[in-house]
């Protein structure tokens, strides 16, 4: 194969100078040279008969070109540009490419525990970073949990819990950031489980407003994760606000309460403009009163298996526990393993799980979006040294990354 210099010079549609400004400083972190404006490098070009994320590039004598409909399709050509490049002396080496290229799955995720364990503003960059250069398309943020509340939310003020909540000013660093990188980003608050909340029209009335700030916090996020698994809902037998909800609303028992708890925060998050994203977490028998535009994110096969969901009519993304779970530092699988799992495949080492002990398969024909890698902080939280336990989470992300940004770009059957 011809190997090609690359002058660190480029030259950009007005479109793409944010792209090319992202490349450039990516690329002097890498090769440790400065990129300049000027002809003979890189070309940055517009093409209208690319689809969003696809790009079309050349290596060649005359240096590279990149060209793009859209900056998701020019930032994954970057990425993907940036990934064959050396430098040997004082020059950047390529080899010969000439190629259009496009994932197969539009969903190549990762989710970070923010609120178990509070990450400081650098880490969840670096992560947006993990996901650029890996040709990633979303981060899930899980903000809340029982450890924490982590949004800076102005309706509810004593919600955030002191020194361990970001400000607005770094919530907006976030959302730049990531969208200068053509990353979207999944801002989660998740309910009613891994909180304590009653079902009530007044609990409801707090929801609303809370989700109205966060949907106000990420302009560029089109879905909103509400949570909606591991609910303690047996509490809500001795409740009397939520029996006398389910009195006048004609509820028979906790678990039908659970599936409308779910049903009212879904319409809340399309009435703001944006699609509802859930945990797998309600039953079978409940699915026709959850909007089937709501994406389910299927993965412990224990709730409801995958494979309801789907006949259901529910588009689902792939977090099956095995092998695309992250529990630091005491759970985790190979990049190998990972780079194996069929998106349309869940696997499971807990017996109770109905993907116990040899996993089970979904037809193809159903819409399965993507997976996503998902980093707990239920170990590392509260240790003495929190850095050191997010710096081997972050190790173990990076190492692993690769694995299912690159399985569901080229599916390969």
């Amino acid at each position: 194969m011809k190997r090609y210099t690359i002058n660190p010079v480029f030259r950009a549609d007005p479109r793409f100078a944010g792209c090319a400004a992202v490349f450039c400083a990516y690329a002097k972190e890498a090769l440790g040279l400065d990129w300049t404006e000027g002809d003979g490098g890189l070309t940055l070009t517009a093409d209208e008969s690319c689809g969003a994320e696809e790009y079309r590039l050349k290596i060649g004598p005359d240096g590279a070109s990149l060209a793009a409909q859209a900056e998701k399709g020019m930032h994954n050509g970057l990425a993907d540009l940036l990934s064959r490049m050396s430098r040997e002396g004082e020059a950047i080496i390529a080899e010969e490419a000439d190629l259009t290229d496009a994932p197969d799955c539009s969903y190549r995720g990762l989710m970070v525990d923010l609120a178990r364990q509070w990450h400081p503003l650098s880490y969840v960059l670096s992560y947006i970073d993990l996901c650029w250069k890996n040709r990633a398309s979303h981060l899930q943020l899980h903000f809340t949990d029982f450890q924490s509340f982590t949004l800076p939310v102005k309706s509810y003020p004593k919600l955030s819990t002191e020194g361990r909540t970001y400000t607005r000013e770094e919530i907006g660093v976030m959302v730049d950031y990531a969208a200068a990188r053509g990353i979207t980003l999944v801002p989660e608050v998740d309910v009613p489980g891994h909180t304590a909340l009653p079902a009530c029209p007044e609990v409801f009335e707090a929801l609303r407003a809370l989700f109205g700030e966060v949907a106000e916090m990420f302009p560029h996020s089109p879905w909103i994760h509400i949570g909606g698994d591991e609910a303690s809902i047996g509490a809500w037998e001795n409740c009397p606000r939520t029996q006398a909800y389910m009195k006048e609303n004609g509820i028979a028992d906790i678990h039908e309460m659970y599936a409308e708890y779910i049903r009212v925060l879904t319409e809340m998050i399309f009435a703001l403009g944006r699609t509802p994203v859930v945990w797998e977490g309600f039953g079978k028998e409940y699915n026709d009163r959850i909007d089937r535009r709501t994406i389910v994110i299927a993965w412990e096969s224990y709730y409801q298996p995958a494979y309801d969901l789907a006949a259901a009519g529910f588009t689902l993304i792939n977090c099956s526990w095995k092998p695309l779970y992250i529990v630091t530092p005491r759970t985790f699988w190979s990049p190998e393993e990972i780079a194996a799992h069929d998106p349309w495949k869940w696997d499971h080492w807990w017996q109770k799980s109905v993907a116990y002990p040899d996993g089970y398969r979904i037809d193809r024909k159903y819409p399965v979006l993507g997976c996503q890698i998902c980093a707990w902080g239920d170990a590392i939280a509260g240790w003495e040294n929190w850095e050191d336990g997010i710096r081997q989470e972050r190790d173990l992300v990076a190492e692993r990354m690769p694995a299912p940004c690159g399985k569901l770009w080229h599916l390969g059957f």
